[in-house]
């Protein structure tokens, strides 16, 4: 089972990839993970990728496409994999294509989840993540705060989710990205799911239902 998950910054795909991890036991290929655990390193790629996060622009789609493809052809994805960031633009996915077919592998659903601008810059700007668990809460729509405990841990906020940045972010995929949708629409393989202020279980419902 090999999934792809569309959508702008903070539309939900990383909550709606670990409920799809818990249900079918396939790990998740986040892009800005390989990203961050590269600039966690502090190898001259790292601080390089730095510099770029930080001012809402995108990766060299080389560099992404070689991170992503080790981590496809290593044992844990066997089963199949969740892939949430990736591809970005219209030539990354046909790079994409291209990598898939060269081992005999296809995405089988493509899950593109829509939500309102004013919406997204919100879940943005307010998301704060605790640095021990990973769990993911935000200030506007919870009562937990940056710097808030979180069993051993505190939440904490990335330096990329400010509003300048996502606005920035969000201008960038409705450049780039959002031609990818009518891309995999042609192959009948995307599904849109709404998404809106409700929890998101009623889009993992949705997916569930779709998978099913």
């Amino acid at each position: 089972m090999n999934i792809l998950f569309l959508g702008a910054p903070g539309c939900g795909k990383g909550t709606q990839s670990k409920m799809l991890i818990k249900e079918y036991g396939i790990p998740q290929i986040s892009t800005g993970d390989l990203l961050r655990s590269e600039i966690s390193s502090k190898s001259e790629l790292g601080n390089q990728l730095k510099d770029i996060i930080s001012q809402g622009k995108f990766v060299n789609d080389e560099i992404v496409l070689e991170l992503v493809s080790k981590k496809i052809n290593s044992p844990e994805c066997k089963k199949g994999f969740i892939l949430d960031g990736f591809p970005r633009n219209l030539s990354q996915a046909k790079s994409l294509d291209k990598l898939l077919n060269t081992i005999n592998i296809q995405i089988k659903y493509v899950f593109f989840i829509d939500v309102p601008s004013e919406l997204l810059i919100k879940r943005c700007v307010g998301r704060i993540t605790c640095d021990t668990c990973g769990r993911i809460e935000n200030e506007y729509f919870s009562d937990f705060k940056e710097g808030d405990k979180c069993g051993d841990g505190v939440f904490v906020k990335r330096a990329d989710d400010n509003e300048k940045t996502v606005t920035n972010r969000l201008k960038v995929y409705t450049e780039q990205t959002e031609p990818i949708i009518d891309y995999y629409k042609e192959k009948n393989i995307l599904h849109t799911i709404i998404g809106g202020e409700g929890p998101a279980t009623e889009l993992t419902n949705q997916i569930f239902d779709i998978l099913s």
